[in-house]
């Protein structure tokens, strides 16, 4: 079993896609492998070629704080479990807890909406081409949209809390 753990400062990172490194753990927790987070150029082809990496590693369990809905619903498509963890936890005891299924997310909607991705129209998705991205979509694209695409909401968010939907 390979557990990967996005980290900063050898830490968990807060934010999964701007980790430093990504730790690849056996499961006896002994670092195998410590590689640079291809992400950190943070374009969309960027983040693919991370979650690529980590599929090719042969992971089994990704331990995060902070994951995008997208990346969060790529990594469960590709069969890896994701558990929950705190940057304030110690990796030792992060790497023991991803055997309590009641820290692992089983749905996309668990993690964070993106903002910038829906900023931007959804990035090429119009295209057809999905998010892979090599970026199709035009600059021109961008700057055309109406403002209300581009709307921030300045309420208050809680991690982890979503607001109830009456059906």
């Amino acid at each position: 079993m390979i557990i990967a753990m996005p980290m900063s400062r050898e830490r968990l990172a807060s934010h999964f896609t701007k980790a430093l490194q990504i730790g690849f753990y056996n499961e006896q927790s002994q670092l195998i492998k410590l590689l640079d987070n291809p992400a950190l150029e943070g374009d969309c082809s960027a983040k693919k070629v991370m979650l690529e990496l980590i599929i090719q590693q042969g992971t089994d369990i990704v331990i995060a704080q902070n994951i995008g809905e997208r990346m969060l619903g790529k990594l469960l498509a590709a069969g890896i479990s994701v558990s929950k963890g705190s940057a304030s936890q110690t990796v030792a005891a992060l790497l023991a807890q991803t055997a309590d299924l009641n820290l692992r997310l089983t749905d996309a909607s668990q993690g964070r909406a993106s903002l910038k991705h829906a900023a931007k129209g959804g990035c090429c998705h119009s295209t057809g081409d999905g998010c892979g991205c090599g970026s199709k979509a035009s600059p021109s694209r961008l700057i055309e949209a109406p403002v209300a695409q581009v709307k921030f909401d300045k309420s208050v968010h809680y991690a982890g809390f979503r607001p109830l939907v009456n059906k």
